[in-house]
């Protein structure tokens, strides 16, 4: 369903270090792909991965054709111990001894309006969890709202953080980031879903009159929706919006490396790695004071209220023209150093065992 994304990164992440555990084997299904994620170059090591690139792109087309082949897959192999589906739905034709699920957040229960086949999706995740033998939160934000919104057993629960994956900068990427800004900027990353809050930051950068002196460079999330380029426009901001669509991890390090500030406006995470990622390049951070951010950040990120349009403009003068003022390294040292892909593997492992 996705080339790239938190999700995929973490089953990457998870995998990778499985592998380093003898008596783990894991067989991954791929499919048809175009990840940008090395997962083929998993195979070996007690990994077996199968599928084959593709031209067709992400979306439902790819999706029913990966379901039909998994099928297909799934009655040639024999019974697995745990079957770890990386998605909001499970085939049932794979044969497993117990069922592990990984429940990333409940945006899409607590804004349904913002996505499509909403209903259906959500009858898949009640499905999937009254499955799942376990069900791994990924902060205890994360759990909170899954008890919430779900009749869940709250033994069946476990919240095991996310790893932290640090991004390496690149002389080319450098060279790349300088053909594109001509000033210091804020960056932002990522989609610009309506729960992301991207509008209130067009209204804040305007209202702060920050963008007098700053850009705002936007990084991924696909091309800029009609509805925020009319915004930008309006507001007379459109001069100084710096839009890159597609941007490499390279790119996306020497971005944070040189950035005034990473603003992260989004109401819902259940954890949020570019904060992580900008705070390790020295780039300070402003996020939400909701969801999983706080739980993650800890002390080393400025909050704001994302109900208060002026509590982001009051948050973006203080992050923005406060760089040079203080220091939050000693913060960041610490945050940084909780979360551990190696760490995260050992626990899932644990978790399996355990369900066995």
């Amino acid at each position: 369903m996705q080339n790239n994304g938190g999700n995929s990164r973490y089953h990457f992440e998870l995998m990778r270090h499985l592998a380093a555990i003898p008596e783990v084997q894991q067989e991954l299904f791929l499919g048809l792909y175009q990840t940008q994620l090395p997962f083929p170059q998993l195979a070996g090591n007690n990994i077996r991965v199968v599928g084959r690139p593709t031209s067709l792109p992400p979306g439902g087309k790819r999706y029913i054709v990966n379901e039909a082949l998994n099928s297909a897959f799934a009655l040639l192999r024999g019974r697995f111990d745990i079957y770890h589906p990386t998605h909001h739905r499970f085939n049932p034709l794979v044969r497993a001894h117990r069922m592990v699920v990984t429940q990333h957040d409940c945006t899409q229960e607590k804004f349904p309006a913002e996505f499509r086949y909403n209903q259906r999706v959500l009858r898949y995740r009640k499905a999937l969890f009254t499955r799942a033998d376990a069900i791994i939160c990924i902060s205890e934000a994360s759990r909170q709202d899954l008890l919430a919104f779900y009749d869940v057993d709250p033994d069946k629960t476990r919240v095991i953080h996310h790893g932290f994956t640090r991004l390496k900068r690149s002389p080319e990427a450098g060279e790349e980031l300088r053909r594109h800004v001509r000033r210091d900027y804020m960056v932002y990353v990522g989609s610009r879903a309506l729960y992301k809050n991207f509008g209130d930051l067009l209204r804040a950068f305007r209202e702060t009159g920050l963008h007098q002196e700053l850009d705002l460079l936007v990084l991924g999330g696909g091309p800029m929706s009609p509805d925020h380029v009319r915004l930008s426009s309006d507001l007379g901001i459109a001069y100084c919006i710096i839009h890159v669509d597609e941007v490499t991890d390279a790119f996306l390090a020497e971005a944070y490396a040189a950035a005034r500030l990473l603003v992260y406006p989004s109401k819902s995470e259940g954890f949020g790695f570019p904060p992580l990622e900008a705070m390790a390049l020295g780039c300070p951070v402003l996020v939400c004071n909701t969801s999983a951010l706080p739980e993650i950040c800890g002390d080393a990120a400025d909050y704001f209220d994302p109900d208060s349009l002026e509590s982001l403009v009051i948050g973006l003068k203080r992050a923005a023209l406060a760089r040079d003022e203080h220091s939050k390294s000693t913060s960041v040292d610490r945050i940084l150093k909780r979360y551990s892909w190696e760490i995260c593997a050992a626990q899932t492992h644990a978790l399996y065992r355990e369900c066995l």
